[in-house]
């Protein structure tokens, strides 16, 4: 921390020497940057850092641009001259005219009626009182540059106000354990005794807080030690004084300001507040109804059970969204430019960087209010087979048989097929099928017997309705045969298709039949069976 210290002050003293060292060439650039400006435009009159007067008309065939040029060009003219002398004003003749501001006597420049900014509460007094005293600061800041010992006093101040920077940045260093453990021992210590028992309020997240607090009072003294440094700096140095002057009357100007502004819009954020509040208690009775409906406690025509939840979301985000357009007159700022723009810039970005999850979105939209799915149903989408265990507006997340939690976009599950098995196995469970194919030499109506036979000996298939056999080809050299088969858990459709193609090549076996399709090329010499007495050889075991 100590470094980063160090290293800020030391830019901050770069910056300072190459203002300093600049200033003379800011006065030289200053014609090029008027020479821009339009000539009915307010032009200061500024030299050394210090603004003597604004002109805001011209006189005669002179513009503004011409006035300050010339102002200044009088002004080292008569330094060279005269020397620094005293600062005085004088109406100009004849009466009405404005009033002159002198140098020894000499005139510098004029103040014209129409350089008063009279909407502003300014007065010709005032402006003239101020132009004099700031060209007599002026004249006293030449004379302290011309003077070296003046200068030596400066840069020791100067030493001295680092030296206690420094100090001051050490002590703050060195008292953070010190504050972090006076904080745990008298405000986290009693504040977790007295709330033990409330959620989330433990010392852990006490201690945590405490030291963003102790973060935040050692950067604003850290800041405080900084601006108190750079304005006695500023302050000590000719070239630089204006700087310090301005600096505290903005820095100041700008607190008064922002305290006016926060006390003006207390009674916008009461009505922020308001709205709030009552879209919170409406967000909270709206869920309170769709849930009850989620549940099944209550039912509506309008309203289906599958798509109360999303639904609910869906009317959520209406809600906060119209309470956002309520708020947003009443948030301080929202009529300024700055605001605006930024508003501008963050829907720019919104509609560049949200074309893909309005395209989720959408598909999720669609997904949910055409019923294709629901969650607990066991589906097929592509190679994933599993139950839909969640559909959300963007993803919807299936759960395998292999205890694995795949989600797919929307969008994706949208163009693909899906194959529902729950859907229909209500009441007459779900179809699947098994094919055997087997020789022209077995007689079907034994081979359908018994499928149906190993149909009957497996658990988890439907009686009713009744397992069916059809012949679906008579190919080149073999009969091709399906068993259709009702299933009550779609859950377990592997597992019971695995003991469905157990249970057939057990029935086969038993009566002889070998299954020797599809790769048929002659007649073994020897039958492809395995006798009962062989059908649980080592490692196998009996069921």
């Amino acid at each position: 921390m100590m470094r980063k210290i160090v290293g800020l002050i030391c830019i901050l003293l770069m910056a300072w020497m190459s203002l300093a060292f600049a200033a003379d060439a800011n006065s030289g650039l200053a014609s090029i940057e008027q020479s821009q400006i339009e000539d009915n435009e307010a032009l200061p009159l500024t030299v050394d850092n210090r603004t003597l007067a604004v002109f805001r008309v011209g006189i005669s065939s002179y513009t503004q641009r011409d006035r300050v040029e010339a102002a200044k060009l009088r002004l080292d003219r008569i330094i060279k001259t005269k020397g620094l002398g005293k600062v005085s004003s004088m109406p100009v003749i004849p009466p009405g005219v404005g009033i002159a501001i002198l140098l020894d006597g000499q005139m510098v420049f004029t103040i014209q009626p129409g350089d008063i900014n009279e909407l502003a509460g300014e007065t010709m007094p005032s402006a003239v009182e101020r132009a004099t005293e700031q060209l007599s600061l002026l004249i006293n800041d030449r004379r302290e540059l011309n003077n070296p010992k003046q200068l030596l006093f400066a840069g020791l101040h100067t030493l001295v106000a680092s030296v206690v920077l420094f100090l001051g940045l050490w002590v703050l260093s060195r008292a953070r354990p010190r504050m972090l453990k006076l904080g745990h021992s008298y405000l986290a210590q009693p504040i977790a005794r007295i709330a033990k028992n409330t959620v989330g309020v433990t010392i852990a997240s006490l201690n945590h807080s405490l030291q963003w607090m102790v973060r935040i009072v050692l950067g604003l003294l850290i800041f405080s030690l900084l601006y108190s440094w750079a304005s006695y700096v500023f302050l000590q140095f000719p070239l630089t004084r204006a700087w310090s002057e301005n600096l505290n009357v903005t820095i100041f100007g700008f607190l008064s300001k922002a305290g006016l502004a926060a006390l003006d819009a207390v009674p916008g954020l009461l009505v922020v507040a308001f709205i709030v509040v009552c879209t919170r208690y409406l967000s909270m009775l709206m869920a309170f109804f769709f849930n009850r409906i989620e549940r099944g406690e209550l039912s509506f025509a309008w309203f289906d059970r599958d798509t109360a939840g999303t639904t609910r979301r869906i009317l959520s985000v209406l809600i906060w969204l119209l309470a956002l357009a309520m708020i947003y007159p009443y948030l301080p700022g929202a009529n300024t430019e700055a605001f605006k723009g930024l508003s501008v810039i963050v829907g720019l970005m919104v509609s560049l960087g949200a074309s893909s999850v309005v395209g989720q979105f959408a598909s999720g939209f669609i997904l949910v209010y055409s019923k294709s799915l629901k969650q607990g149903e066991f589906v097929q989408i592509g190679s994933t087979e599993g139950t839909v265990a969640h559909i959300g507006l963007f993803a919807t997340k299936i759960h395998t048989n292999l205890r694995e939690e795949i989600s797919i976009p929307n969008s994706v599950l949208f163009g693909q097929n899906v194959v529902n098995y729950s859907r229909l196995a209500t009441n007459g469970g779900v179809i699947s099928q098994i094919i055997v194919t087997i020789g022209y030499d077995v007689a079907w109506r034994q081979v359908e017997a018994m499928l149906l036979m190993a149909a009957e000996q497996t658990a988890g298939v439907r009686a009713d309705p009744p397992p069916r056999v059809f012949q679906t080809g008579l190919l080149d050299f073999y009969v091709e045969y399906h068993l259709r088969v009702a299933l009550d858990e779609p859950q377990r459709r592997m597992e019971i298709l695995h003991d469905l193609n157990g249970k057939v090549q057990d029935v086969f076996n038993t009566y002889g039949i070998q299954i020797m399709s599809p790769n048929y090329r002659g007649d073994p010499e020897h039958e492809k069976l395995v006798p009962v007495e062989q059908w649980y050889p080592a490692p196998a075991k009996k069921d």
